[in-house]
C-alpha cells in the first residue's frame, strides 16, 4: 500500500476512534452490566414478570372467548394485539387501543393465563436498575433522537475497526503477528498492547458494532418494512372491512396450517397499524433461542377465515430480529455471557489504550516542535 494511501486509512482510524471514545466507553460499561440483566433483576429482586398459574387438568379457555372478556362493559376499547410470551406459553399478553384507532401505541394490556382463562396481575410497573441502564445504553435518554445518535456513533466504531484493520496489516509484514516489543519506550509497547487486544476482538467489535446500530435504527427499519413489504400487501389483497370477522382462533388455526411446527409470536387484528383493514397478520416464531427471533407471517381473510398470503420477513427485518441476541450475548446461558463480558472489558481497554497511545504522540510531536522551534531561535542569535 502507498504511503499517502495508509497516512489516510490512518486519519481516518485516529479521528473515528476519537470521536466515539467517550460514547463507546459508555456504551462498553452499561453493555456489560445489561449482558447478566436476568442475574442482576433477580439479585436485586426486580424481576417483576408475570407467572402463569399452575392448574390441574383445567380446559384451556379460547382466545375469542379471552378478547371478549376484555373488552366486556367496555364500550370505547378493542382488542388491536395479541402476544404471545415465548419462556411464558401459558400466558397471552392482549393490547386494548380505543376503536376505530389504527395506532398500537397507547390503549392498555391484560394478561390472561390460558389454562384456567383468569387475568393475571401486570407486571410492576417500577423503574428498575437495568431499565434505567438499558435506556441509558439505547439512547441516553434523548428518545429516538438519542438512539440515532447512537446509531451513528455505531457506524463511526465500524469505521475505526475497519480502518484498524487496513493499517494493521502493513506492520505484519515487518513485525511478528501479534508481537509485544517490551524494553522499547512506553507509547510502542501499549501500542503494542493495543494492537494486539483489537485484533483479538475484531470480529466480535464488528458483529456487536453491527447489531448495534441496526438495532439504534430500528425505528427506520420497521418504517422502510411498514411502507414496502406491508404495504405491498396492503395493495395486493382486498381491503374492504369485513362485515363480520370470524373467531381468533379460527384464524390462528389456519396459520399453524399454512406453516406448521412453528410457536405463536403475535396477532395483529384487522384495522391496526400491521395489518390490512380485512385481514389478521398471524406472525409466528421457530422453537430455539435464535429461531425465536426469526418470524414468518400468514395473513388470514378475517371475514371467512381463509389464508390470504404467508410471507417471511425481508433480509433488514430479519437481520434486526437477530441483532438482540447476537449484540448482548443471552442465547446461550452463562457461559457465553461470560465471554461477551470478557470481550466487553478488552474492547473497552482497546479503547482507553488508543486514546492514551494518541495522547502521549501528541505530547511528543508538540515537544519536538518546541525543541526545534528553540533552537532555531538560538541558532538566529549566534
Amino acid at each position: 500500500m502507498r504511503a499517502p494511501v495508509l497516512r489516510g486509512w490512518y486519519a481516518v482510524h485516529r479521528w473515528s476512534s476519537l470521536i466515539c471514545t467517550i460514547n463507546l466507553l459508555l456504551l462498553c460499561i452499561t453493555g456489560l452490566l445489561l449482558v447478566f440483566h436476568d442475574e442482576i433483576d433477580a439479585a436485586l429482586g426486580q424481576d417483576h414478570r408475570p407467572v402463569a398459574a399452575v392448574v390441574g387438568n383445567a380446559a384451556k379457555a379460547s382466545l375469542q372467548t379471552l378478547a371478549d372478556n376484555a373488552v366486556q362493559g367496555d364500550a370505547q376499547h378493542t382488542v388491536q394485539s395479541m402476544f404471545f410470551p415465548p419462556d411464558e406459553p401459558s400466558l397471552v399478553a392482549m393490547h386494548l387501543g380505543e376503536r376505530g384507532s389504527a395506532s398500537l401505541r397507547g390503549g392498555k394490556n391484560i394478561i390472561f393465563n390460558m389454562d384456567n382463562g383468569m387475568r393475571q396481575a401486570l407486571p410492576v410497573n417500577v423503574e428498575t436498575v437495568t431499565g434505567f441502564l438499558l435506556k441509558l445504553h439505547v439512547n441516553l435518554f434523548l428518545g429516538l433522537p438519542g438512539q440515532l445518535f447512537i446509531g451513528l456513533v455505531g457506524l463511526i466504531f465500524v469505521l475505526s475497526i475497519v480502518s484498524g484493520i487496513v493499517i494493521y496489516a502493513p506492520l505484519t509484514r515487518k513485525l511478528v503477528f501479534g508481537i509485544l516489543r517490551f524494553g522499547r519506550q512506553a507509547r510502542i509497547v501499549q501500542a503494542d498492547l493495543h494492537n494486539l487486544f483489537a485484533v483479538t476482538t475484531m470480529v466480535w467489535a464488528l458483529v456487536v458494532g453491527l447489531t448495534g446500530t441496526f438495532l439504534a435504527f430500528s425505528p427506520l427499519i420497521i418504517g422502510l418494512w411498514q411502507k414496502t413489504e406491508l404495504a405491498d400487501i396492503i395493495r395486493t389483497l382486498p381491503a374492504a372491512r369485513p362485515h363480520s370477522m370470524v373467531p381468533v382462533d379460527q384464524a390462528i388455526a389456519q396459520a399453524r396450517q399454512r406453516a406448521p411446527g412453528k410457536d405463536l409470536a403475535y396477532v395483529f387484528y384487522p384495522g391496526t397499524e400491521y395489518a390490512t383493514q380485512r385481514h389478521y397478520m398471524v406472525v409466528q416464531r421457530g422453537h430455539s433461542e435464535l429461531e425465536q427471533r426469526l418470524f414468518s407471517i400468514v395473513v388470514v381473510d378475517a371475514q371467512d377465515g381463509t389464508v390470504a398470503d404467508a410471507r417471511g420477513m425481508p433480509w433488514y427485518m430479519q437481520a434486526l430480529l437477530l441483532s438482540g441476541p447476537f449484540h448482548f450475548g443471552d442465547y446461550a446461558g452463562l457461559p457465553l455471557k461470560i465471554l461477551w463480558a470478557l470481550l466487553t472489558l478488552l474492547t473497552a481497554t482497546v479503547t482507553v489504550s488508543g486514546f492514551i497511545v494518541w495522547m502521549k504522540r501528541t505530547r511528543a510531536v508538540v515537544v519536538r516542535r518546541n525543541e526545534a522551534t528553540l533552537a532555531d531561535g538560538l541558532g538566529g542569535q549566534t
